[in-house]
C-alpha cells in the first residue's frame, strides 16, 4: 500500500513539474510574441476624431407662434414652464410644452388699466367737442337772428337822416362780419376737435387692439406639434439641450424638432487647428455607443465659414456635419456618435506602430529581428497618424521589428547590412 502511494505521488509530481515548465514556456513565449511585431502592407488612414450627435437631415422645428414677434405686446422673454420628454412621439396637434403667462398676464393688467384711461378720455374729447361745437352753433344762430332785425332797421331807416342810415348799415355789417368770423371759427374748432378725438380714439383704438393680441398670445402660451415625429430638444447656447425653465423669445423662437429619421446625419466639431484638413467629401465612419458593434459610412457635407466657442473646448470650433450613407432603425436623433473623419488615405503602404520607432544620434531606425539575432536598422518614414506610421524606405512585407527597446542582456549586432 505503501508503495503504491510512493508511485502515484512521484506521477503527480512530473506532471506539476510538466505543467509548470510548460505554462513558463507559454508566458515567454506570448512575451515574445507580444515584444515583435510584423510588418505588413496596409491602406494608411489620417483621421480625425470627433464626438457629434445624430439628426434628421431635414426636421420641422416646433417654434413660438408668430404672434409673439409683435412689438405691441411688449413681452420680448417667455420661460418654459412645463415640457413633454424628449424622444416623445407626437400627433399633429398634440401638447407640446407650455409657457409661462405672467408676463403676459401682467401685461393685460396693464393694458386694459391704460384703455380704461384711453377710453375715458376719449369720452371726454367726445363731449367736449359736442359742447363746444354746440356752443358755436347756438352762437350762430343768435346772430343770424340778430341780422334780421339789423335788416329790419336798415330797411326802415332809407326814411331816416343819412347819418342814421348809415349808422344802421355800420350795425348791419358788423353783424354779418360777427356771424361770417363765428363759422370759420366754427370750422377751425370743428377741425381741432375731431383731430383730437382721433388722437383719443386712435389711442384706445391700440389698446383694444393689443388686448385682442395678448388674448391670442396667452392661448398660443400652449404650444403644440405642427406635424407628427418625435420630439427632440433644441440647443441653446453652449450646445446644450433646452430644458424646463429656460427662456425663449422671437429672436430664439425654436423649443424642439420634429426630425425626418429616413436620412440622419451626425453634427459634430472640429477644432480650429485641424479644420484645414477636412474637406466636403472626406469619408468618415461613425460608430454610437448604444449600439455597439454596428458601424456606419459617412460623407462630409458642410463645413462651417465661421468658428465659435464650444462650453469645454480650449479653442474655438467649427461646426462639421456628416451624412449617414444609410441608417438603422435603432439609431435614433440624440444619440451621441463618435466620428473618424478620414482627412488622408493611402492604399497599400508598409506600416508599423509609432512606438517601434526610436531615435538614435538624428536617425530614425528600428530594432529588426533576424536570424535570432537583433540588429539596429535605419529607417524612412512617410505620413503618421495617432497609431501608426508609413514606412516608404528600411522594411520590407514580413520584417520583425521590436515593439520596445532591447533589454538588460539582449545583445544588439549594430546596424544591419553595415
Amino acid at each position: 500500500m505503501k508503495h503504491i502511494l510512493h508511485k502515484y505521488r512521484w506521477v503527480f509530481g512530473v506532471a506539476l513539474l510538466l505543467l509548470v515548465a510548460g505554462t513558463g514556456w507559454f508566458i515567454h513565449r506570448s512575451r515574445i510574441m507580444q515584444s515583435v511585431y510584423v510588418v505588413k502592407k496596409g491602406n494608411f488612414e489620417k483621421i480625425i476624431e470627433t464626438k457629434g450627435e445624430i439628426h434628421g437631415k431635414k426636421a420641422i422645428n416646433i417654434v413660438l407662434d408668430d404672434i409673439f414677434k409683435d412689438s405691441d405686446l411688449q413681452v420680448w422673454e417667455f420661460r418654459i414652464k412645463d415640457m413633454v420628454p424628449e424622444g416623445t412621439i407626437v400627433k399633429k396637434g398634440d401638447w407640446v410644452a407650455t409657457l409661462d403667462q405672467v408676463n403676459l398676464n401682467q401685461r393685460i393688467q396693464i393694458n386694459r388699466e391704460q384703455m380704461d384711461v384711453r377710453q375715458a378720455q376719449l369720452n371726454d374729447a367726445r363731449i367736449d367737442s359736442a359742447l363746444t361745437l354746440s356752443q358755436i352753433r347756438q352762437r350762430i344762430a343768435q346772430l343770424e337772428f340778430d341780422l334780421r332785425y339789423r335788416d329790419l332797421d336798415l330797411q326802415q331807416s332809407k326814411y331816416e337822416s343819412p347819418a342814421y342810415q348809415r349808422k344802421m348799415q355800420t350795425a348791419y355789417n358788423q353783424t354779418l362780419r360777427q356771424i361770417e368770423r363765428q363759422k370759420r371759427d366754427y370750422e377751425l374748432r370743428k377741425m381741432d376737435l375731431e383731430a383730437r378725438t382721433r388722437r383719443n380714439e386712435d389711442r384706445y383704438n391700440y389698446h383694444r387692439d393689443t388686448d385682442v393680441k395678448l388674448q391670442k398670445a396667452l392661448e398660443a402660451t400652449n404650444i403644440t406639434a405642427p406635424e407628427a415625429g418625435m420630439v427632440i430638444y433644441a440647443r441653446v447656447r453652449g450646445n446644450r439641450k433646452i430644458r424646463i425653465g429656460d427662456e425663449v423669445g422671437p429672436w430664439r423662437p425654436v423649443i424642439a424638432t420634429l426630425p425626418d429619421l429616413s436620412v440622419l446625419i451626425s453634427e459634430t466639431f472640429v477644432a480650429e487647428i485641424d479644420i484645414a484638413k477636412v474637406k466636403p467629401g472626406d469619408s468618415a465612419r461613425i460608430t454610437v455607443d448604444a449600439l455597439p458593434g454596428l458601424t456606419f459610412p459617412g460623407t462630409v457635407s458642410t463645413i462651417a465659414n465661421i468658428g465659435q466657442e464650444l462650453q469645454g473646448a480650449d479653442s474655438k470650433v467649427f461646426a462639421v456635419t456628416i451624412d449617414l450613407s444609410h441608417s438603422d432603425k435603432k439609431l435614433l436623433p440624440g444619440m451621441t456618435s463618435n466620428n473618424q473623419i478620414i482627412v488622408e488615405q493611402v492604399p497599400d503602404q508598409l506600416l508599423i506602430p509609432r512606438k517601434c520607432l526610436f531615435l538614435e544620434e538624428g536617425q530614425t531606425i528600428v530594432y529588426l529581428k533576424s536570424e535570432g539575432k537583433i540588429w539596429k536598422k535605419r529607417v524612412t518614414t512617410g505620413p503618421e497618424n495617432d497609431e501608426m506610421v508609413v514606412i516608404t524606405h528600411g522594411l520590407s512585407d514580413k520584417d520583425r521589428i521590436l515593439n520596445h527597446p532591447p533589454g538588460e542582456g539582449e545583445k544588439v549586432e549594430g546596424f544591419y547590412g553595415g
